[in-house]
């Protein structure tokens, strides 16, 4: 939700702390407290290790019925898009 609203770290943060949708999204209580924004950088540092977005991405793919996966998904593994360099990274 972050990335296709173009939140921040802080931002999105926040929106999990005040924002109804987000604890819904997340699986979270209405009243927990949500967590420091440097909890998402942390954790996008340990996702780019050993090639563990990929591997995430494959266990998350073979559970969708094959006449539903997106055509990226269906060639081969390790295969997700590449976001366009334009688009903004967050930084913390």
């Amino acid at each position: 939700m972050q990335f296709l609203l173009g939140l921040s770290d802080r931002q999105a943060a926040e929106a999990v702390r005040c924002r109804i949708d987000f604890k819904y999204a997340m699986a979270m209580e209405l009243d927990d407290p949500g967590f420091h924004h440097s909890v998402l950088g942390d954790f996008r540092d340990r996702l780019a290790e050993d090639g563990r977005a990929d591997r995430l991405l494959d266990l998350a793919t073979l559970h969708w019925p094959a006449s539903r996966r997106p055509d990226w998904c269906a060639s081969a593994p390790h295969s997700a898009p590449t976001p366009p360099t334009s688009w903004p990274r967050c930084v913390t």
